[in-house]
């Protein structure tokens, strides 16, 4: 794997958890790309590589062991909506590079210096 020299990501490497998987199914089955569901059967083959180092649960995927890309360049997203975590409102997104699913992020909205989790899929909610 190409190693990420970005001083906000840490890396790491595990398998995905119950809840970043079913995020991750739950924002394909909810794109604004027109064929997203084509991505699903990536899911099951994605593993974790890098997260942010600022505390958020933004997390970084390779594709069945594959080496990631040195630069994320074209990469862009194809889900994106807002959520709560503990009352902070969030916003959450599904990436996607070369056709394949990159990186889940989630941003809190009015900034936080502490740690953060993913939000629950109930509460997530359009713009």
């Amino acid at each position: 794997m190409a190693e990420n020299t970005s001083p906000f990501r840490e890396p790491i490497t595990r398998a995905l958890t119950e809840h970043e998987r079913n995020l991750v199914l739950w924002l394909i089955d909810h794109s604004f790309m027109k064929d997203a569901s084509r991505l699903r059967p990536q899911v099951d083959l994605l593993s974790i590589i890098s997260k942010c180092t600022c505390g958020c649960p933004t997390i970084d995927f390779t594709l069945d062991g594959q080496p990631a890309p040195a630069k994320r360049k074209g990469e862009g997203f194809i889900s994106d909506w807002l959520a709560e975590v503990d009352g902070m409102p969030v916003y959450v997104q599904l990436w996607v590079l070369n056709d394949q699913i990159s990186s889940l992020e989630v941003g809190s909205l009015p900034g936080t210096d502490r740690p953060f989790g993913l939000p629950a899929i109930e509460s997530i909610k359009g713009y």
